[in-house]
């Protein structure tokens, strides 16, 4: 793609530097990767219409000079390879990349930022790249709880009217590449956005499993259709068996998840085992029983 856009845009520049202030008159700049990638197209060659694909695909350099200093700073460290911050006081950190779902240009960002430190930690930044994205950076073992970051959803959900989606990152210490793992987290919370668009809280964990699948064969596919063909066929224990699962095989819990008698669940257990084959006690079977359960719940 990139070799394809400096073709088409003939007086483009490719380089692997961010942009010099000079630079940004003539040019519109976009980080291609998450690599030292940089693509400069001539402003007189791009009409509007492209320029929003662009920005649409890729990221565009447009540095908001309104941030204050140390949030420029991140800002730039972390989107666009730029000079690293001050790690005072830092001995740890974890990233919170979060992305806005529909319009929220309108919205002032002082209002957003009021309701999210009323559940972050006094110590955690807010650093944003564009109307809709951005990163809470927490520090020194500082870190929220999943639950926490459902309850600032809700709580932005009902006040300001738009949803938004959390992805959790890896605590990082400071001799980690930090912009490297960040882009790498970054990505891996598109695709979570792609594969679990209804899901508000992702991570690794949660992801990857949906990843994996994705990338099967038809033919490897034609497995999990076969072998779990029940799956398609009765929704209510699909639900039972992905529920049961995700609660470690702790009974109550599901049960009780599930508002059904724990007889009941026994039943489908029961049942999931006589029809498949597969006998939920121990953890390869868990494993292959929740791609399963993945795969029918997105719907393929």
């Amino acid at each position: 793609m990139k070799h394809k856009l400096l073709a088409y845009y003939k007086q483009s520049l490719e380089q692997s530097t961010p942009p010099t202030p000079s630079q940004l008159s003539d040019y519109y700049w976009f980080k291609i990767n998450f690599q030292d990638d940089w693509i400069g197209i001539q402003k007189q060659e791009i009409d509007p219409s492209q320029l929003d694909l662009l920005k649409a695909c890729y990221d565009f350099f447009q540095p908001d000079e309104t941030l204050k200093k140390e949030e420029y700073t991140w800002n730039q460290y972390l989107y666009f390879n730029g000079d690293q911050p001050s790690f005072k006081n830092i001995e740890t950190l974890r990233f919170i990349q979060f992305q806005i779902k529909g319009d929220s240009a309108s919205i002032e960002k002082n209002l957003i930022e009021s309701a999210f430190n009323g559940f972050i930690h006094r110590n955690s930044l807010i650093i944003w790249n564009g109307y809709n994205e951005g990163v809470v950076i927490e520090k020194n073992d500082q870190y929220l709880e999943e639950e926490d970051f459902l309850a600032l959803a809700r709580a932005l959900q009902s006040d300001f009217f738009f949803s938004i989606c959390f992805y959790i990152g890896k605590e990082m210490k400071l001799s980690s590449p930090i912009p490297t793992i960040f882009g790498q987290e970054r990505n891996l919370f598109s695709k979570g956005l792609v594969f679990m668009p209804k899901t508000t809280v992702l991570s690794l964990e949660t992801i990857l499993p949906n990843l994996l699948i994705s990338r099967l064969r038809e033919d490897e596919l034609e497995l999990f259709r076969e072998w779990f063909s029940i799956f398609e066929e009765d929704k209510e224990l699909l639900l039972t068996i992905k529920t049961f699962i995700e609660n470690n095989g702790h009974s109550t819990n599901t049960a009780k998840q599930l508002f059904i008698h724990r007889n009941t669940l026994q039943y489908r257990l029961d049942k999931f085992t006589e029809k498949t084959g597969f006998d939920l006690k121990n953890y390869h079977t868990y494993i292959t029983t929740y791609l399963a359960c993945l795969y029918y719940t997105s719907g393929k």
